[in-house]
């Protein structure tokens, strides 16, 4: 029950049948979702609104519709160029009266608008030849003379209508996406006084809202749009979990080739014929993949490709292609995703550096509310390429360390795990993600997680072999070697073949070089009996936790990523080996691996909707697979490995290494740089679900970045388009 005098913008109003019947006519929309309808109506009194929506959520509605039921012009202010022609181009389509001006107006757009601003403003046009929609950068704001007295002159005339601030995040110096010309839009309010402005973002902290209210001079007190008062500014917000869409994390295979047969399986499988996009880590990634799964899959998969470099002109065929359905698969960088207004995008494969990237590039699926899946593909040795793209000189961000977390749980669900997630990285309640079906922290039911079946899993103490890796990495370090992920991991397993040179610690001909001798058996007590796969598992958990870490090394043409110990590496390394195995002393350490006897094909898994709960199939494993060893070449091509039974303790794992001890010291190889390595590749998009060898035929290798001698330059300076940003509908 509402208290005396206060509003609720989700009710009915005298202009609500004439608000539905306008969305039906124009934008074809017979229901309103989320919190659409209360913000539409909060615009139509006139009131001054900040609404928090989701990516996806249909929030320019929110000013689109209410727009073409008020005399006069409202004008948006966005830093996405590409979303305002995106907007611009459907509003035209759907007969609004829509412009845009951004640097690249032409002149002769610039009279046309001058024309009907002037008539606007002297009355001498008619309601229906009124621009209805006026998009703007912040920067033609702040900058165009011309433009602000347009904009009086309507005022004056009282057909100025609203002014909408998009992406209103911008406003923050704190965050990814500050826009300095943002703060510049202090002075609207006070040229303005009358006008109501209504503020848009996919994401606000109270800190940012906070802000947005100071900048924009919003009139307090803040309210809820259920209960508002006659004054002040009206807020609203919608769950940030969307339950349409279904996440899930799948292995990539090892080889180029392989992942794009898997890509190309699963979309004829599960998707053919319908709207999807590929998030490439490049634009070199981006253009591969869109040739390669055009070609592989017999022309089948109708590609484009999307990224900062492709041309003004190239960009509107593909939104045309996009929108008529004559392309299906955008491969792009996340640069594409600032434009689209696509609502039946039906999945979204991702190879995200960020969760908060993520989240973004999925919400560009299911914008129509029907079904739509969210794809990460991973491989454990992606950290290396993640951390080289993202490193500020100080190893891998924070950033990475999070997104690969979220990629290895094998057991959260991935709407909780988001919730936590940005409860804590971006001030945001966990309230936010709560449902009508479902809480904050309850499970989705739909997730990969949540489907698991409690078999596929095997948790485990991996106390033992992570103090094999530390206890190698540390002597490593010690004798001035350098260690790459593949290589720790090859000499833990025993897989070095022969003597190499090691370089040591130094830079240029100064530099001391020299052999470094490492001895598992010595060292470690033997070798770390897990495998291929689980070892790199291991060692990015390691990696999560702080008992390892990345440095980055650049040199004159490439970035070399190694492995050293982390800052609670001796935690763990300064027990002895009883300790460790005994149990009775160190950190407990549990990680989860697939149970590799119960793994099935990638592609059929995906895409269907099973539900069961997540969990894993003993409380007490140990590291893996204790029984007969297979060989490491049957290992490393993915051969199943035996399970320990119930109740094995480390016993087994010791028993197992003492009858498979190598004599042979390994020796690091750090003289040649390890171009392979540094970017993960030769192999990259990895650890294999399929069977079978690369395809005869000789294919690009987008992943592959070998450093040119004859170019000089860096190979890993940053793409353009590796601006984090959030989109708007």
């Amino acid at each position: 029950m509402l208290e005396e005098g206060t509003i609720d913008y989700s009710g009915k109003f005298r202009w609500s049948d004439a608000l539905k019947a306008k969305s039906r006519e124009v934008f074809g929309i017979n229901e309103f979702r989320l919190c659409q309808e209360g913000v539409c109506n909060a615009n139509l009194a006139g009131r001054d609104i900040i609404c928090v929506m989701p990516t996806g959520g249909g929030k320019s509605l929110t000013y689109q519709l209410p727009a073409l039921l008020m005399p006069g012009c409202t004008v948006v202010v966005s830093p996405l160029i590409s979303l305002m022609k995106d907007q611009t181009a459907h509003l035209i389509r759907a007969g609004v009266n829509a412009v845009m001006l951004a640097r690249d107006t032409t002149s002769e757009d610039l009279a046309l608008i001058n024309l009907s601003m002037n008539a606007m403003a002297t009355g001498k046009c008619q309601l229906r030849e009124e621009i209805k929609l006026c998009y703007v950068t912040p920067e033609k704001l702040a900058q165009s003379g011309q433009f602000n007295a347009w904009l009086h002159k309507l005022n004056d005339a009282k057909k100025l209508a609203r002014l909408v601030i998009d992406e209103a995040h911008c406003v923050s110096e704190m965050g990814l996406n500050f826009r300095p010309d943002y703060l510049k839009l202090e002075a609207l309010r006070g040229e303005f006084p009358t006008v109501p402005v209504l503020a848009l973002s996919a994401t606000c902290t109270r800190n940012v809202i906070d802000k947005l209210m100071g900048v924009l001079k919003l009139r307090s007190p803040l309210q809820n749009g259920t209960k508002a008062g006659a004054e002040g500014t009206i807020y609203f917000s919608s769950p940030l979990y969307r339950k349409n869409l279904h996440y899930s994390i799948l292995p990539k295979p090892a080889r180029f080739d392989d992942t794009i047969k898997m890509i190309r399986e699963y979309i004829l499988t599960h998707h053919k014929n319908q709207s999807g996009i590929i998030y490439c880590l490049s634009q070199k990634d981006a253009e591969s993949v869109a040739a390669e799964l055009h070609a592989e899959s017999g022309q089948r998969i109708r590609t484009g490709v999307y990224h900062a470099n492709v041309s003004a002109t190239r960009k509107n065929q593909l939104h045309a292609q996009w929108q008529q359905g004559s392309v299906n698969v955008i491969c792009a960088t996340i640069a594409f995703g600032l434009g689209i207004d696509k609502a039946n995008v039906r999945f979204v494969i991702h190879h995200s550096k960020s969760i908060e990237n993520f989240y973004q590039e999925s919400g560009r699926a299911g914008r129509d509310g029907e079904d739509a899946e969210c794809v990460l593909l991973y491989r454990p040795q992606d950290a290396t390429r993640l951390s080289a793209l993202t490193e500020h000189g100080n190893g891998m961000s924070g950033a990475v360390y999070n997104m690969l977390e979220f990629a290895q749980d094998m057991q959260g669900c991935r709407k909780v795990l988001f919730a936590k997630y940005f409860s804590v990285a971006s001030q945001l309640s966990v309230d936010v993600w709560t449902t009508e079906e479902t809480g904050a922290l309850e499970r989705c039911r739909h997730c990969d997680n949540c489907k698991r079946a409690p078999e596929s899993i095997d948790c485990m103490d991996v106390r033992l072999p992570a103090w094999q890796l530390l206890k190698i990495a540390e002597a490593v370090e010690v004798h001035g070697g350098q260690v790459t992920m593949m290589q720790l991991a090859d000499i833990a397993r025993s897989r070095g073949h022969g003597k190499s040179i090691a370089r040591k610690r130094g830079r240029g001909r100064a530099a001391e070089r020299g052999t470094v001798t490492i001895d598992p058996k010595t060292i470690a007590g033997g070798p770390v009996k897990l495998h291929q796969d689980d070892t790199y598992l291991l060692l990015v958990f390691l990696l999560i936790n702080q008992y390892l870490k990345i440095e980055v090394k650049p040199n004159k043409h490439t970035q070399n990523v190694y492995i050293v110990p982390g800052q609670k590496a001796r935690d763990l390394s300064d027990l002895s080996r009883t300790d460790v195995v005994d149990g009775c002393m160190g950190p407990v350490m549990r990680c989860c691996f697939p149970n590799r006897s119960k793994r099935v094909s990638t592609t059929k898994n995906a895409g269907t909707q099973a539900s069961s709960k997540a969990s894993v199939s003993s409380k007490h494993k140990t590291p893996s697979r204790v029984g007969s060893e297979p060989s490491d070449d049957e290992l490393d091509d993915g051969e199943e490995v035996s399970d320990i039974g119930e109740g094995s303790d480390y016993s087994n794992y010791v028993q197992r290494q003492e009858h498979d001890q190598s004599d042979t010291p390994i020796v690091i190889d750090d003289d040649v740089e390890d171009k392979e390595e540094e970017y993960d590749g030769g192999d990259e998009w990895s650890y294999s679900m399929r069977t079978g060898g690369p395809s005869k035929r000789k294919r690009l290798q987008p992943y592959v970045e070998i450093p040119s001698p004859k170019k000089k330059r860096p190979k890993m300076a940053y793409d353009p388009d590796d601006v984090i940003s959030i989109a708007s509908d």
